[in-house]
């Protein structure tokens, strides 16, 4: 910063044609400043040749070299107050530089101690949280998918309340055809008491019949007497069974020698 103010300088004293007396005064800006000519008795050759520069148009007729002195110690106070504001950015920078450095170590210090912390909480920290996001990426394609089935099943709704108004309509009808029913429940009540009162005679009537079944006793002996004559014909009948049985045997043991 110093050196482009200098330059500057530099280049300023170069147009108002005080080159030589600038280069005498570059590198002290604390040295006393020469004393120019009041005016125009001691302009040099160099000086009247630079003059339409500075020379200001009209009736007033400056010294070249009084402007250029003038120009001269403006450029020395700016280039005071840029080496004052250096004395306050340099040191401001290099310690905003410090802090951070200073920042960037506690941000480092502070992901090694939450790294050492997570080790201590679970080793297997970051595979762990491979799994959680793995899971958490199944979990939102559930989502999606229960958010597709969601819709799927607002539209079955919007189809389930018209079927719930048919619905309504079947139930009322339904009532229209259970009151009916009800009222041939009551008449068919009616019909069922002159039912039992024909059960009542019936019944009656079965206790007659079997008064008069009492009297076929000596036909139920007679019928026993049947039975029994049937079972010694049964057992005559099995023994004249064995009897053939054995005939039989002679009569094989002779078809073996027939040619037929």
């Amino acid at each position: 910063m110093d050196g482009g103010f200098r330059g500057r300088v530099h280049r300023v004293s170069k147009i108002s044609g005080e080159t030589g007396f600038m280069a005498d005064n570059q590198n002290s800006s604390d040295a006393p400043v020469e004393k120019a000519a009041p005016c125009a008795g001691n302009q040099t050759e160099k000086s009247f040749r630079n003059s339409a520069i500075f020379s200001p148009v009209g009736k007033y007729d400056e010294c070249n070299e009084c402007s250029g002195k003038v120009i001269y110690d403006f450029a020395k106070s700016f280039d005071k107050s840029a080496r004052r504001w250096e004395l306050i950015v340099y040191p401001s920078l290099f310690a905003f530089i410090i802090l951070a450095m200073y920042g960037f170590f506690l941000i480092f210090s502070l992901t090694q101690d939450i790294r050492i912390m997570a080790s201590a909480i679970d080793p297997q920290m970051g595979f762990n949280m491979g799994s959680l996001s793995s899971n958490v990426g199944m979990l939102s394609n559930n989502v999606e998918l229960m958010s597709t089935h969601l819709e799927y099943i607002s539209d079955n709704m919007e189809t389930m309340s018209v079927d719930m108004q048919n619905m309504a309509d079947s139930i009322e009808t339904m009532s229209g055809k259970v009151t009916f029913m009800a009222n041939s429940v009551g008449d068919m009540e009616k019909s069922v008491q002159g039912m039992s009162k024909s059960v009542l005679e019936m019944n009656a009537t079965m206790d007659g019949m079997s008064r008069k079944l009492n009297t076929l006793t000596p036909m139920a002996q007679n019928l026993q007497g049947i039975t029994q004559a049937v079972h010694s014909m049964t057992g005559t009948v099995h023994a004249m069974g064995r009897d053939m049985n054995g005939a039989t045997r002679p009569m094989s043991f002779i078809n073996r020698f027939m040619p037929w």
